[in-house]
């Protein structure tokens, strides 16, 4: 069996929980612990209080929106890669978030079963070998 990696979805879309659930099920090669936070606020008390390996983040949300929102995560999540899965294919912010530390920018919609267990596998090996 192989080691869990325990993944938290920072999302407030029913619909995309769904999505990234199933995608995540379809894994066979990587036994994945999946937590889920339907807002900020509960996804920063997961980050603080659970073992995290990656984060998989939405950008905007009532309370927060665009590369504010990965600022602000990444404030309380210093050394959890984060990936963001978001519906914003503006290309501005796509690089401003890649430079200021995200680990992979996936555009919803578009995203690949195979693509996104890629990127959550390569954060994980990353975080193990800088």
């Amino acid at each position: 069996m192989n080691e869990q990696i325990n993944v938290l979805l920072i999302e407030d879309n029913p619909g995309d929980i769904r999505l990234v659930q199933e995608m995540l099920r379809e894994s066979s090669d990587f036994n994945i612990n999946l937590m889920v936070a339907e807002n900020l606020d509960k996804g920063l008390k997961l980050i603080a209080s659970e073992y995290i390996q990656v984060i998989l983040l939405d950008l905007n949300f009532p309370e927060s929106h665009g590369i504010n929102t990965f600022r602000h995560v990444k404030k309380f999540a210093l050394t959890v890669p984060i990936i963001i899965l978001s519906i914003l294919s503006d290309n501005e912010i796509i690089y401003q978030a890649m430079k200021e530390g995200a680990q992979d920018y996936l555009i919803k919609g578009s995203i690949k079963n195979e693509a996104l267990i890629r990127s959550i596998n390569y954060a994980v090996w990353c975080a193990h070998h800088v």
